[in-house]
């Protein structure tokens, strides 16, 4: 049976890919296919957005207390 994906999973492959470790080693770690990962990869890089600020997207909305809305009404 394959194991559902968690978002951290997401989240430690940006961090991971930003230091150069590379799809098997994640797998490894993550305890996730190298496809899987592959895959991942393959999303985040078709994002228009860059890894800091999928990583600061993640944190906000982990912790949506801290973070301040952008609309004023």
């Amino acid at each position: 049976m394959a194991n559902k994906s968690d978002p951290m999973d997401l989240k430690q492959i940006i961090t991971l890919h930003k230091n150069v470790v590379s799809n098997r080693q994640m797998g490894e770690l993550l305890d996730i296919s190298r496809n899987t990962v592959k895959s991942y990869i393959k999303q985040i890089r078709g994002s228009n957005y860059s890894l800091d600020e999928l990583l600061a997207w993640s944190d906000r909305n982990r912790h949506p207390d801290k973070c301040r809305s952008r609309l004023l009404f």
